[in-house]
């Protein structure tokens, strides 16, 4: 790759015409016509981490001071609305149905703008410009921005971009993959939120995959935002079967739900060495339950 010439005020013009182009073609969605790139910002934020207060909406927008202005308009629109968290006394903000409709627009406009910039270019050359911007980026704000916004959601560049649609290869918010994040911490009994957070989240750091747990909240509670890359590595830490949090299979369900319960039985009998892999058939759960029985001292058999 031949060597750049480069004036010295060229790459903030580069970059800003860049950015204009991409705020005008977002505003000038159906659903977001009415909305400055601000509100913009709001919603998507919104979107992706689930209730915030108004501090913290404006620390992730980089802001001075509260956005308050740009919230109280997003109300009147019907997009967003105020609640209250385990702290009655902090006003927390979240999306209202309309609000997650307007997200959604506003994901599937900036992939569409996307694939037009950067898709007939290699995915190499875009991982190469993503890893600058987000070296470029650590200079003006803490690198932990990043991930708390879209650490559960990154995917391979190539994979991202081979998508004909967003919903290929990210789950924005999906009942089932809360309700079955839910089941495994009640299976494994692995406490509230912030316990099993705090039990996982390093397995996922292990992984180089970032969750924060605020993002980890946010997906038991409504099941993303979060790339089905993500969820794969997620499902293989939680259960040991990558496919557990996205399958449609019922049969495939059940035995990883059944071995759960199998290995958190055996846990508590103080039976180590269980791997946890492959699946368990009724024969094999059945010696398995007699061993704990044993181990427990009871003869009672099920």
């Amino acid at each position: 790759m031949s060597e750049q010439h480069l004036a010295p005020s060229e790459l903030r013009y580069l970059l800003l015409a860049i950015s204009r182009e991409w705020e005008r073609a977002v505003l000038d969605q159906g659903s977001t016509r009415d909305l400055t790139s601000a509100q913009v910002e709001i919603l998507l934020m919104l979107n992706e981490s689930g209730s915030r207060s108004m501090q913290e909406l404006g620390d992730m927008l980089l802001l001075n001071r509260d956005p308050f202005r740009s919230v109280d308009s997003l109300v009147a629109k019907g997009l967003v609305e105020r609640g209250s968290g385990t702290d009655k006394r902090k006003v927390l903000w979240s999306l209202t149905d309309n609000g997650i409709t307007t997200a959604d627009s506003i994901i599937a406009a900036d992939f569409a703008l996307l694939k037009k910039f950067v898709g007939p270019h290699p995915a190499e050359h875009t991982s190469m410009l993503v890893r600058l911007l987000r070296e470029l980026q650590m200079t003006v704000a803490p690198s932990s921005l990043l991930e708390q916004r879209f650490g559960t959601q990154q995917t391979p560049a190539a994979q991202l971009l081979a998508a004909s649609t967003t919903s290929q290869t990210q789950k924005n918010r999906s009942e089932s993959v809360s309700l079955r994040l839910h089941k495994v911490i009640e299976i494994k009994d692995a406490g509230d939120s912030r316990q099993a957070y705090e039990k996982y989240g390093p397995l996922m750091a292990e992984r180089n995959m970032t969750m924060s747990y605020k993002s980890w909240e946010t997906l038991v509670e409504q099941g993303g935002p979060a790339s089905d890359y993500f969820l794969n590595y997620l499902s293989e830490v939680l259960t040991g079967t990558v496919s557990y949090l996205l399958t449609d299979d019922d049969e495939t369900i059940r035995e990883v739900e059944n071995r759960m319960r199998a290995e958190n039985a055996l846990s508590l009998a103080g039976v180590i060495g269980f791997g946890g892999r492959g699946t368990l058939d009724s024969g094999a759960l059945q010696a398995l339950a007699e061993l704990v029985q044993k181990r427990l001292g009871t003869s009672e058999k099920d």
